[in-house]
């Protein structure tokens, strides 16, 4: 059995169609749908409703917001306890296009039993045809992966509660990230070119909006990869050096792009220094008008 895992907080303009593209799957393997709703405030939950008396569907209504992670771990625990064998992520926000995703990858999984972790292609919402997840399965570091969720299928037998309760004990903004990068080392991955689902890019927890919040998610991609280096030392290609150089940059072009003050720290401005800063420049490729704006803001 296929374990379709939609978590969703407050998506009550996108989740009737990411449930009805799980519905409309072509496989010939039974698929079950579950629903995490993270104690939505909009009418999410009414959506949600409508569609929970299909046989098809298992809604998990929460009564207190448990936050991406723990919505997610939990419907991973149904899951698990059900006996499906493989699952398939669709986040409340994204949507299938192609109704024979799950029969192309299942038969894949199927005939390559090395292979735990199979992807395709896909779009985006926001920026349309050109932007499509390519072949770069196990790019970690500052990069994420280089797919998107709503195109993963693996095999439950990659979870186990021992690392389930390892990852929700270090209260991470997301998930993906940690998981894939553990899943790399665990088995092989494949990659099929075709497209089959569209990621909201503008409405996703990885996509925020202000500065601060931008600087928080390149912090948390950093201590995620740091964390996944004390798993498989040696293996990650964590420098702290290299992520230390990442934020700095990181914090220099925010605020430019956000004329945001509220950025500016000691230990930014005592990293900048006549002799430091033509190597700095070197080493992360920026731009001297671009780096003269900056410190003209703000020393």
């Amino acid at each position: 059995m296929i374990a379709v895992c939609i978590a969703t907080y407050n998506h009550e303009a996108f989740i009737a169609q990411a449930i009805e593209s799980a519905l409309r799957q072509e496989c010939e393997e039974e698929v079950r749908i579950y629903i995490g709703d993270d104690a939505s405030t909009d009418g999410t939950q009414a959506v949600c409703e409508r569609y929970a008396a299909d046989k098809r569907i298992v809604y998990v209504r929460r009564e207190e917001n448990l936050g991406l992670v723990r919505n997610t771990i939990d419907l991973y625990r149904r899951i698990m306890a059900e006996g499906c064998e493989l699952i398939a992520m669709l986040d409340g926000d994204d949507y299938w296009t192609d109704p024979h995703k799950l029969q192309l990858q299942t038969e894949y999984l199927r005939v390559h039993p090395e292979v735990g972790f199979v992807h395709t292609n896909g779009q985006t919402a926001s920026g349309s045809d050109k932007w499509t997840f390519g072949q770069r399965p196990g790019v970690y570091g500052i990069d994420s992966p280089g797919f998107a969720n709503c195109t993963v299928v693996f095999r439950t037998a990659l979870l186990s509660e021992t690392l389930l309760r390892e990852i929700e004990e270090q209260h991470f903004l997301w998930l993906d990230y940690p998981l894939y990068g553990i899943f790399y080392q665990q088995t092989q991955w494949a990659y099929l070119p075709k497209k089959t689902a569209v990621w909201r890019d503008h409405t996703s927890v990885s996509q925020p909006k202000t500065a601060n919040a931008i600087l928080r998610l390149r912090e948390e991609r950093c201590r995620m990869w740091r964390w996944l280096e004390t798993q498989y030392p040696g293996k990650m290609g964590y420098s702290e050096t290299e992520a230390k150089e990442f934020l700095w940059s990181q914090r220099m072009n925010l605020i430019y792009q956000f004329d945001d003050r509220s950025l500016v720290t000691e230990e930014l401005l005592k990293a900048y220094h006549p002799r430091s800063f033509k190597q700095k420049i070197k080493q992360k490729g920026l731009k001297n008008s671009l780096i003269y704006t900056i410190l003209r803001k703000i020393i």
